[in-house]
């Protein structure tokens, strides 16, 4: 069983919940464990999260750019293979939560399915 992961936003730093946490980045102190509740949030105390996919970004829009530069070579059938690999992948990366106002990222724990889809207009308060 893997333990539940936090990432800094700041830094990118991430460590497990069972050990101390304090950030290099931002020198909070915080000592986290597995048995949080999550009603507010471990870092800025906001009471708001997201589910989001556990999945480098930058990564998904460069598979779907190779597959759109392919193109002209392959009459469009790049695209299909491509979206194909993306669906698959996005269908294989587990969720993660994310604070609205810090936007710290909290993985593998269970209260993540029962979170929103990132929602814009509460996005909108916390910016």
């Amino acid at each position: 069983m893997s333990l539940p992961i936090i990432e800094c936003e700041k830094c990118g730093e991430t460590k497990a919940l069972e050990q101390d946490l304090s950030c290099a980045a931002c020198l909070k102190p915080e000592h986290l464990n597995a048995n949080m509740d999550f009603s507010v949030c471990p870092v800025c105390s906001c009471g708001q999260f997201y589910r989001k996919k556990d999945f480098n970004q930058a990564l998904g829009c460069s598979i779907i750019l190779i597959g759109a530069l392919l193109v002209p070579l392959t009459y469009g059938l790049s695209m299909v293979v491509f979206a194909l690999v993306d669906y698959l992948l996005y269908r294989r990366i587990k969720d993660a939560a994310a604070c609205y106002k810090c936007r710290s990222e909290f993985k593998g724990f269970g209260f993540v399915k029962k979170l929103e889809p990132f929602n814009h207009q509460v996005a909108d308060i916390y910016e």
